[in-house]
């Protein structure tokens, strides 16, 4: 019998051994309202857009000014041998000023500045991106070590019940399968914590990218959430997506700025005026000065036609955006809300029945087979019972957390 039992017993040393050295262990503590701060300090990607929307701010002054003005100095008619700048008989200058049709500037800064708000509109759909997928990476870091901390919790339970089902083969009062079963559902369990101990990791560096972080920074162990309920109707946070939603906001100002650049494609029909001032100093005749205004002949017509045709049909895209842009935000928003509140419902449900009942179960199997009255494949099966209806339970935390991720995105906004 020996012979039979010492190979088990050796993988089972073995397999410990190589699960224990591959486990990731992090020190102190993060909260869910540090990394949300952190990201929104450090973020490449907020920095990156916010740097994106300032460049544009400072485009409308500069539309809205004319070209700079011309200055043109003349020498002319200076005989051979002499120096052109010196021995000239004529000296002029020439100050020239291009003054586009009066509308063009005021059209011009008016897009500039619709397309500043644009990215600034899109410079806060970006803070609410990155919060959102800190928050739902977060949850899924922390749903890696409430699973390692079950996975640890549950490998010395069922070494408890291969010790018991040792003392009882010992006794002649169960069979040699229970050891081996005892044995292979404690090497599944080791091969299991490696597996969530990877994943653990990999959240950790997506993380860290979040926060500005290089991939290998070390992070702390994710507090508890609390799961605060969500007090908001339906009603309440559709309206409040359509109101402060920045991806809403921005494709509304994408149309004002179509229809601005639509404006300024139709005022090309209209003529540009050309100021001149020159002054001659002639050798024979003296002092003179010479005025001139002039204008732009619009003749190619059909280059203002095309810009027209090109613009308006740049309006059009956008308003059949902001379209899709609305309904795609209230089915986001509903498909949100449903989630997060079933997610809730399972919370309560497990939080306030299931795991106890799950738990009072095990003991009850545990007791009666220790009682010789149930079999090891029933106390097995409340074992793995007991740890689904935990891993359960927290997989649901961290997926309300990411519907509420997913919420606030679509939403615009802090919920909770």
């Amino acid at each position: 019998m020996k012979i039979i039992l010492a190979p088990a017993f050796v993988v089972m040393l073995i397999v410990p051994a190589m699960a224990e050295e591959t486990v990731f262990i992090s020190t102190g503590s993060l909260t869910l309202k540090e990394a949300l701060a952190e990201a929104r300090e450090r973020s490449p990607e907020i920095l990156a857009a916010r740097k994106f929307w300032e460049a544009l701010a400072s485009r409308p002054v500069g539309a809205a000014a004319p070209e700079n003005p011309r200055l043109d100095i003349e020498r002319m008619y200076a005989s051979g041998g002499r120096n052109i700048i010196t021995g000239a008989e004529e000296k002029n200058f020439m100050l020239s000023q291009e003054i586009p049709f009066p509308a063009k500037l005021h059209l011009r800064k008016r897009v500039a500045l619709k397309a500043a708000a644009m990215a600034e509109q899109g410079y806060l759909a970006k803070i609410r991106d990155v919060l959102a997928r800190v928050r739902s990476i977060y949850a899924m870091l922390y749903l890696s070590h409430k699973n390692l901390e079950l996975f640890n919790e549950n490998i010395e339970l069922l070494r408890r019940f291969a010790k018991v089902a040792e003392s009882k083969y010992a006794a002649g009062r169960a069979s040699q399968s229970d050891v081996l079963k005892a044995h292979v559902e404690l090497s599944k369990m080791l091969n299991m914590l490696v597996v969530v101990n990877q994943d653990k990791e990999a959240a950790g560096f997506m993380l860290n990218a979040l926060l500005g972080r290089a991939p290998e920074s070390a992070l702390g162990v994710p507090v508890d959430l609390d799961s605060k309920k969500l007090d908001y109707s339906l009603d309440e946070l559709e309206r409040q997506a359509l109101q402060s939603r920045p991806q809403l906001l921005e494709a509304a100002l994408g149309v004002e700025r179509a229809a601005g650049a639509l404006s300024l494609a139709r005022s090309e029909f209209f003529p540009d005026f050309m100021l001149q001032y020159r002054q001659r100093r002639d050798s024979m005749r003296g002092s003179s000065q010479d005025a001139m205004i002039g204008f732009t002949i619009p003749l190619w017509f059909w280059k203002p036609a095309a810009m027209a045709a090109e613009a308006k049909s740049e309006l059009q895209m956008f308003q059949a955006q902001l379209q899709a842009t609305r309904l795609m935000t209230l089915s986001e928003v509903r498909a949100s809300f449903v989630r997060a509140r079933t997610s809730q419902r399972l919370i309560e449900l497990y939080r306030n029945g299931v795991l106890a009942q799950a738990e009072g179960a095990l003991k009850v199997v545990e007791a009666s087979y220790q009682a010789d009255k149930a079999s090891f494949l029933d106390l097995v099966d409340g074992q793995r019972a007991f740890l689904n209806f935990k891993l359960e339970y927290y997989q649901y935390i961290a997926e309300y957390e990411q519907r509420l991720a997913e919420l606030e995105r679509a939403v615009g906004k802090e919920l909770l």
